[in-house]
């Protein structure tokens, strides 16, 4: 059942309309990426030389850096469906990632580090890359980055510190384990709040603007 704040933000058509349209933008441009996620896989690439994977022996901490990725994205996007004015920002940055993410992959065709132990996902790779494991989903880490994306629309004192604390585990343990290299998990968090901040510039020029949430 809708609370006071859905029933407010859906009373106007035209905003209603504009809503349903950026969901369907958001999952379109979710299964657009993961189509060109599989065909990044295809693309021949170069291996970086990174000096600090070569000081950091690989350990496979696969269930440990999914639980540390899915619990907090699912919370926090959870929390988001009961307030517009989150929701909106969250889909529109989802759908800026994806844009940053598709860039990037395609100007930095790389090959996985040396010594990767892949990082498995069965539910992920059913749904989005047809059973596939990824081995070339590197620069930037979107692990890294969705969860910093999460605890920055969060915004919330206490949540978001836990989120980011998250964040910093995700992107550790993916180094650990030869999934991305350094630079892809540092450079994450400025894709993430750049995301953000066009999120909310868009969001509330538009939909929230309309509406008045």
């Amino acid at each position: 059942m809708l609370n006071h704040h859905w029933r407010h933000f859906l009373s106007n058509r035209k905003v209603a309309l504009y809503f349903w349209l950026l969901i369907f933008f958001g999952f379109l441009s979710v299964a657009l990426f993961s189509s060109f996620m599989c065909w990044n896989e295809t693309r021949p690439g170069f291996v970086f030389n990174d000096p600090i994977l070569r000081l950091i022996p690989a350990v496979d901490f696969s269930i440990v850096t999914m639980t540390f990725t899915t619990i907090p994205f699912v919370s926090g996007f959870l929390y988001f469906l009961r307030r517009p004015k989150k929701t909106v920002y969250f889909f529109y940055a989802m759908i800026f990632i994806c844009l940053f993410r598709t860039t990037t992959l395609y100007l930095t065709p790389l090959d996985p580090p040396i010594g990767i132990i892949p990082l498995t996902d069965p539910v992920i790779e059913k749904l989005f890359y047809g059973n596939k494991v990824l081995l070339k989903d590197l620069f930037f880490s979107g692990h890294t980055a969705n969860l910093i994306l999460i605890g920055l629309i969060l915004n919330h004192k206490i949540y978001s510190k836990a989120v980011f604390l998250c964040a910093a585990i995700v992107g550790i343990l993916l180094m650990v384990q030869h999934v991305h290299y350094s630079i892809d998990v540092f450079a994450a968090p400025f894709f993430a709040i750049l995301a953000y901040k066009m999120a909310v510039k868009v969001g509330d020029s538009t939909l929230l603007r309309q509406s008045k949430v």
